[in-house]
């Protein structure tokens, strides 16, 4: 079980938005983005069992590819696989000075997700089985639409949702027009989150928020910026009375502890390939427990984290919701474990460690070369 290699293997697969005129979406410092960005972690141990994990990679492949080839490859190599929860803590330690966020735990996440693939195919057992038992053999998803800036664009594509047969919605908007007209779609029993994407300063959170009240939004999601001043956060749930969630932009148990005490969030959003993998993510939910704090992960994957948060779902998160990004990508890794059934469920999957191989053909053709 010593680790032979660590590989990095970057990948641009194409996608479109769901709706009537498709389109492009923008993406972060004003980009198009049309291509979905994986990072593939590739571990390989000297008994030749290959563990396969994602690092959260959109819009910082190249930088990402080098943390994990130049940092932490030559770290861990020859380390016993099956030591999870050392190397996590080893490589923290280890790697602190570079900072305890973004692409340093980001490249942490996806060594340690391929890590529990080794260990559960190394058992012959699901990772979900290592992590306790299944409660559930399918998991509720639902729609994250982009943002779209246009109450008709997200009714329609609200409205394309539930004939597909998801109960539940996100969006992606700062406005209250959309919200209503979601709303007006979905009529009073489904459930509509409202991710803000931290816009605001408190002052103009709160005017927007009491603006959105009426349309019953089920939480609105990182409304402040900085996401971090979980001080304001509590303050601002507690003005509003609108749960509040957030945590995609948390790296590691501890950040997710500091938001905890200070009673910032109903609901937390630990990312598995950005917090620092399945070890970071089950310690987040036992300190979330503690606080009577609700998971609800986030995954707007279609890699490897999307498989692992599946089997987080299945076992220690076990009435939280699968995020499924309202797109259509033009190749997938997985067939069709990231497409939900006709009831908006997604199936947790049984095979050894996180229950499927990516697919060779996929890897080959849409592997970014020269990077």
């Amino acid at each position: 079980m010593r680790i032979k290699s660590v590989e990095a293997i970057p990948l641009e697969i194409p996608f479109s938005p769901f709706g009537k005129d498709g389109g492009t979406t923008k993406g972060w410092a004003g980009n198009k983005w049309q291509k979905l960005s994986v990072l593939l972690v590739r571990v390989e141990t000297q008994s030749g069992i290959v563990g396969w994990g994602e690092a959260f990679s959109y819009n910082c492949l190249r930088p990402l590819k080098a943390v994990v080839e130049d940092m932490i490859a030559p770290a861990v190599l020859d380390r016993d696989a099956s030591d999870i929860a050392a190397i996590s803590t080893d490589l923290q330690k280890g790697m602190h000075l570079w900072g305890r966020y973004g692409i340093t735990v980001f490249a942490l996440s996806g060594l340690d997700i391929a890590l529990w693939d080794i260990a559960g195919k190394a058992a012959g057992k699901p990772v979900h089985e290592l992590l306790g038992g299944k409660s559930r053999s399918t998991i509720e998803g639902y729609a994250s639409l982009f943002r779209y800036g246009d109450a008709e664009q997200v009714g329609e594509r609200a409205q394309a949702a539930l004939d597909q047969g998801y109960r539940v919605l996100k969006l992606h908007e700062i406005t209250v027009a959309p919200l209503k007209m979601a709303r007006e779609v979905a009529g009073p029993d489904i459930p509509i989150t409202v991710d803000t994407n931290c816009p605001w300063q408190f002052d103009e959170a709160a005017q927007v928020i009491e603006e959105m009240k009426p349309y019953d939004p089920y939480w609105i999601e990182e409304p402040l910026f900085p996401p971090e001043d979980f001080e304001h956060l509590a303050k601002l749930q507690e003005l509003t009375g609108v749960p509040l969630a957030a945590g995609e932009n948390a790296c590691t148990a501890m950040e997710f502890r500091k938001m905890f005490q200070a009673g910032a969030v109903t609901f937390a959003q630990p990312s598995v390939t950005k917090v620092g993998g399945i070890t970071e993510f089950v310690k987040t939910v036992e300190q979330a427990k503690e606080f009577g704090v609700k998971v609800m992960p986030h995954s707007p994957y279609f890699g490897t984290g999307y498989l692992a948060t599946l089997h987080l779902l299945a076992s220690v998160v076990p009435e939280g919701w699968a995020e499924r990004f309202y797109l259509t990508v033009e190749a997938c890794l997985y067939g069709d474990l990231i497409e939900p059934n006709e009831h908006g469920h997604f199936r947790v999957p049984d095979g050894p460690g996180l229950g499927m191989e990516p697919d060779p053909n996929v890897i080959r053709d849409y592997r970014v070369k020269n990077l």
